[in-house]
């Protein structure tokens, strides 16, 4: 896999996640850019896109929301496991990415570390946005 299609995938997943999440009103970390990370692999040099948000408006049932993100995160591979106490939240990984979170409180979030591939992570900052300065 070429580093572009990781980050075509971290973003799938993403946003599949959110479709399924009930919630809206997404507001996505870095202008919607996945942000570009070293690793390693196989010994060698890599890079994998971790990205996020949190949701404006949340679900009006997050147990059932959160039991949604597992069932579909299974669906396409990822080893996903559901935690109620205190509050609904599923961790998970394997698959598409390394590894992913949905919380239901205090908000609803999302959290997603790509898979590493090969490539050079500096490759990538060009197209992450930066923060103007304060003044």
């Amino acid at each position: 896999m070429t580093p572009e299609q990781a980050r075509a995938q971290t973003l799938e997943i993403l946003q599949a996640t959110i479709a399924v999440s009930g919630a809206s009103d997404w507001v996505l970390d870095r202008d919607d850019v996945p942000l570009p990370q070293q690793c390693e692999i196989d010994g060698k040099e890599g890079v994998a896109f971790n990205h996020g948000g949190y949701a404006v408006t949340e679900g009006a049932d997050p147990a059932a929301d959160a039991q949604r993100v597992a069932d579909y995160w299974a669906s396409v591979g990822i080893d996903a496991r559901v935690v109620s106490d205190p509050v609904p939240r599923v961790f998970g990984g394997g698959g598409p990415v390394d590894a992913i979170s949905f919380s239901t409180s205090p908000g609803y979030t999302i959290s997603v570390g790509g898979t590493c591939v090969p490539g050079n992570a500096f490759d990538y900052y060009d197209d992450t946005p930066t923060p103007a300065p304060s003044s």
